[in-house]
């Protein structure tokens, strides 16, 4: 009888185990979808739109893409006769363009749906920008956006996806407190909310401002072994 009862029990100690060992997986995946979910989410969107964006490149057909190839030509050549404080300033207000429509949607209800749709555009246009060069200058083209504007372009988008979390937490709230009766968003909570998305909004100023510095300081460095 001893013996049956020996076996049952690290039987039943096994099935408790792999239980416990289950529930501890379940609560670690909660823990992160609940932490990095939302960025992971974005930086997903964000690659998403740099693959369309590279695979358009490629195209060399259609009006709206020939003019975008066009602008991305212009730009490269403008870049190489202007100062340092011009290519600061140009690299700081294209990712400030997507920061700002972020925030501003995110004060609506429907920035749930908007803001994913900015980031998309953001990676569509990085897409665009490496696979041109990539497609017409070949490896001279990928070298110069490995040497001069990838690290810039990996801060920035960085940037762009941290604030992104706090955006669309606060453009929820708006909407739970808009359309639905009884919530718990009441004034006071949205004004925290505000205050909290505010401040992390300078901290991704500053990570702009570093990545425009690093794409100044690339491009003055390396920008001139490359010809265009």
């Amino acid at each position: 009888m001893k013996s049956i009862v020996l076996a049952v029990r690290p039987a039943e100690q096994c099935v408790h185990l792999k239980r416990n060992r289950l529930r501890r997986t379940v609560l670690l995946m909660r823990y992160f979808l609940k932490k990095y979910g939302m960025a992971a989410f974005f930086i997903t969107i964000l690659l998403s739109g740099m693959v369309v964006g590279a695979s358009c490149a490629g195209i060399k057909h259609g009006e709206y893409l020939s003019k975008a190839v066009k602008a991305v030509t212009e730009h490269i050549i403008v870049q190489q006769n202007t100062t340092a404080i011009g290519v600061f300033a140009d690299s700081f207000t294209v990712s400030f363009v997507f920061a700002a429509a972020m925030i501003l949607m995110s004060m609506s209800p429907f920035g749930m749906v908007t803001i994913p749709i900015v980031m998309l555009a953001r990676g569509v246009c990085c897409g665009i920008v490496s696979g041109y060069l990539c497609v017409t200058y070949g490896l001279k083209g990928l070298a110069y956006y490995i040497c001069v504007m990838l690290i810039g372009t990996f801060i920035s988008s960085l940037a762009l996806v941290y604030v992104s979390q706090y955006c669309m937490d606060f453009s929820f709230s708006v909407f739970r407190g808009i359309f639905y009766k009884n919530n718990i968003y009441g004034n006071e909570t949205l004004r925290n909310k505000l205050g909290i998305m505010i401040l992390n909004t300078s901290y991704m100023l500053i990570l702009i401002g570093f990545a425009s510095l690093a794409d100044t300081v690339l491009f003055f460095l390396l920008g001139g072994l490359f010809s265009f």
